[in-house]
């Protein structure tokens, strides 16, 4: 009997240890599963941020797109009525009258400081240019003007010939000569910025 006392405390003590080493088998299993948990959760609230902050950073990049189409739009928008105003002034030019024709490129002619004689020669298109034009503008600008029987093709206003050199003062030369001058100054009064 004695034997199986031996035998029935070494069984006991076995269970005891199986059952703590299950229990420690347990608790080191409760430890890696709450530590997968916290692990996934980071990992689940990390994609998250980074998803949000992806989504963020295509949402601005969105807007900012939109924000320069929208501005070449308006830069195109302000070109056209840039454009328009140069055409209108233009076609004023061709059309105002003989002595507001006179005025204008009178005024015109003295900012280029010219001196001597030059030939008038009147584009075909231009009724307004004759003797007695020629007589005032000469008077106004103090140069010596004479005019020529011969007629420049293809436009209104009038070339100005000395010798080789020949200065045309057609209104659709002379507008966009000036485009570039005096653009910034119409910009400024059409467009506050």
């Amino acid at each position: 009997m004695h034997g199986s006392k031996i035998t029935e405390k070494i069984l006991k003590e076995a269970e005891e240890q199986a059952k703590e080493i299950i229990k420690q088998a347990e608790a080191e299993a409760k430890a890696i599963l709450e530590d997968a948990e916290k692990e996934k959760k980071f990992i689940i609230e990390s994609a998250k941020k980074e998803a949000e902050e992806v989504a963020k950073k295509e949402k601005e990049k969105k807007i900012g797109l939109e924000v320069i189409e929208l501005r070449k739009k308006v830069l195109q928008a302000k070109r056209e009525i840039m454009d328009s105003v140069f055409v209108k002034v233009e076609k004023k030019l061709q059309e105002e009258s003989k002595g507001d024709f006179l005025k204008h490129i009178a005024s015109f002619i003295k900012a280029l400081k010219l001196k001597g004689k030059f030939e008038v020669i009147p584009g075909d298109r231009e009724k307004r240019v004759d003797g007695g034009f020629v007589k005032e503008l000469a008077k106004t600008t103090g140069l010596e003007l004479t005019l020529s029987k011969e007629k420049a093709r293809g436009y209104y206003g009038f070339t100005l010939k000395q010798g080789k050199i020949e200065i045309n003062l057609a209104p659709e030369v002379i507008i966009p000569d000036l485009k570039d001058e005096l653009e910034d100054q119409i910009k400024g009064l059409l467009f506050e910025e």
